[in-house]
């Protein structure tokens, strides 16, 4: 018999997570031009623990209320011989967690709160070995758009990569209206892309007077959302 053949889905799998591991190699690249060999003189190259956390990331990806999310608090330990003892862990901690905030924000990962990555020594793991840990901390995030009424007296920040809309107590975006639902539409963003959606509320959502499509509808900066009858315009901030 011949060797078995990987199933369609195994090789997909790989083919993200090689898609995945590039995005981030890319990110510290572009961050930081010394991250070379000639800085870290251990076994575990910067982007070594970059691929290793990236497919750790990637595998935890579950599904919530808004759609796809992960943790926002990553502990990754390695061996203390395996990083050279003049790396400057508080850079490095820094730009992993740059990289995984971006690659979040292409993905349209829902985080729940900052991105902190933690690289630790640990002489519980083995030579050329790294474990990874995700823990949950909801926090405030820094906001990457807005929702500014026409009048300006109210402006909504928006932080995560895929927030709710509605009247409800745990809404991202809390509008107190009785005719907006309590959960009426989310709005989420794949890198550049940034989509609103209706999540079958009662009094509907529009964009620029058009009600949505059953799919939702790209948005863009000075676009009018109506979440029922609460009007909005749509700014972005990055």
């Amino acid at each position: 018999m011949g060797a078995r053949r990987p199933s369609l889905t195994s090789t997909l799998l790989t083919l993200r997570l090689v898609k995945l591991a590039r995005e981030l190699e890319l990110r510290l690249e572009r961050l930081v031009e010394g991250l070379s060999a000639t800085l870290f003189r251990g076994r575990l190259h910067p982007v070594d623990l970059a691929n290793r956390l990236v497919r750790f990331v990637d595998l935890s990806v579950t599904d919530g209320d808004t759609g796809p999310e992960i943790g926002n608090r990553y502990v990754v330990r390695v061996h203390p011989s395996d990083l050279d003892s003049s790396i400057d862990l508080k850079a490095l901690n820094s730009e992993l967690a740059a990289a995984v905030r971006e690659i979040a924000a292409q993905h349209g990962w829902r985080i729940g709160g900052p991105i902190a990555v933690s690289v630790a020594p640990d002489l519980g793991i083995g030579s050329g070995g790294v474990t990874c840990t995700a823990t949950a901390d909801p926090g405030p995030i820094h906001p990457w758009s807005q929702l500014i009424e026409p009048s300006g007296a109210a402006v909504h920040d928006i932080g995560d990569n895929r927030v709710r809309v509605g009247r409800a107590s745990d809404a991202d975006v809390r509008i107190a209206h009785s005719r907006v639902s309590r959960h009426h539409a989310l709005i989420y963003r794949e890198g550049q892309v940034v989509t609103i959606v209706d999540l079958d509320s009662a009094n509907g959502t529009s964009v620029n007077g058009n009600s949505l499509p059953a799919g939702g509808a790209e948005i863009g900066p000075g676009d009018l959302i109506a979440v029922g009858p609460a009007t909005f315009s749509f700014r972005l901030l990055m």
